[in-house]
C-alpha cells in the first residue's frame, strides 16, 4: 500500500543498535542455530581442551551476535513508516500496511506489538516507537469520541 509523502508523519530505517536489541523471536532462533552449527564445526576441527578452540568459540559468538545486525540490515533492509492512519513496514522489499486501530503495544515501553492480531517485534528506534505510541493513543482517543 503506497502512501503519499504528504501523509507521512515519521519514517525510520533500522540502525545497528535497533537490530541488535530488538530482534524478532525467529531471528534469535536463527542466531542460536548458527552459533550451535559453528560450535559443532569448531569442535570437529579442534580439541575442546585447546586454546584455539576457546578462541574460536569467542570468535563464533562475536560473529553471530556482533555481525548479524549488519547482515540483517543488508538483507532485510527494514524500513518503518508512520502515516496518519497506518503503520507501513517494509522488510526485504515486501511492504505491509496496518491500520492504527489494529496496532497495539503488547508491553508498554517495549518493541513488541500486536499487528492485526499477530505478535511482532518492531526493529526500530525508541524515537519511532514513541511517535507510534503517541499516534495510536491519539487514534484511539479520536475513535472513542465517535
Amino acid at each position: 500500500m503506497k502512501k503519499g509523502t504528504d501523509e507521512i508523519l515519521y519514517q525510520a530505517e533500522a540502525q545497528y543498535k535497533d537490530l541488535l536489541l530488538r530482534k524478532s523471536f525467529g531471528l534469535r532462533i536463527l542466531e542460536t542455530v548458527v552459533f550451535i552449527v559453528g560450535m559443532l564445526l569448531a569442535s570437529a576441527v579442534f580439541n575442546s581442551q585447546t586454546l584455539v578452540f576457546k578462541i574460536s568459540a569467542f570468535v563464533i559468538a562475536f560473529a553471530v551476535v556482533g555481525l548479524a545486525p549488519f547482515v540483517y540490515k543488508v538483507v532485510l533492509r527494514p524500513r518503518y513508516t508512520l502515516t496518519k492512519s497506518h503503520l507501513v513496514i517494509s522488510i526485504s522489499g515486501k511492504e505491509r500496511s496496518f491500520p492504527l486501530n489494529e496496532v497495539e503495544a503488547i508491553i508498554e515501553g517495549r518493541h513488541m506489538y500486536r499487528l492485526s492480531g499477530k505478535r511482532e517485534a518492531l526493529m526500530v528506534s525508541r524515537d519511532f516507537l514513541a511517535h507510534l505510541n503517541e499516534r495510536i493513543f491519539l487514534f484511539q482517543r479520536k475513535n472513542k469520541r465517535r
